[in-house]
């Protein structure tokens, strides 16, 4: 009975002093996974204003579809990516924020806070300040 006790102690001690850097782990990978994850959506919106001509929005825009992939917390409270008017950034519950800088002026009708798999349209578009990417979540948003 007394090596049960001992033995549940000494796996409960283990498993106190492993987790803290197991959370520490999943910080860092989910960091890394947002930041691919933005600079993939920077990318595409790069590569929409470098390749077409903007047009007035009343007319139809060059667009490109991008599907953005937050990750999935297993051990720490995760965290959202917020697309907003010329921020991309990672927004973790706990952690440093990242952020990726496209060269391309993004334009949001509202922040986007993703905290799932979502698809997201960009179209280009002539304003009055110059040609924007306008971002803004697909018909069918929610990617299963």
């Amino acid at each position: 009975m007394i090596r049960v006790v001992l033995a549940v102690a000494l796996s409960v001690a283990l498993l106190g002093a492993s987790l803290p850097a197991a959370e520490r782990a999943e910080r860092d990978r989910n960091a890394a996974v947002a930041t691919d994850e933005l600079e993939d959506l920077a990318r595409v919106a790069d590569r929409l204003a470098a390749e077409n001509d903007p047009v007035v929005p009343s007319a139809t825009p060059a667009t490109a579809t991008v599907v953005v992939a937050p990750p999935a917390p297993t051990l720490t409270d995760g965290g959202r990516i917020v697309v907003a008017d010329g921020r991309l950034a990672w927004v973790p519950a706990t952690g440093d924020n990242r952020s990726a800088d496209p060269a391309a002026r993004l334009r949001t009708p509202a922040p986007l806070v993703l905290a799932d798999r979502t698809r997201l349209r960009l179209a280009l578009v002539r304003t009055d300040d110059g040609p924007v990417v306008r971002v803004r979540r697909a018909r069918r948003a929610r990617v299963d």
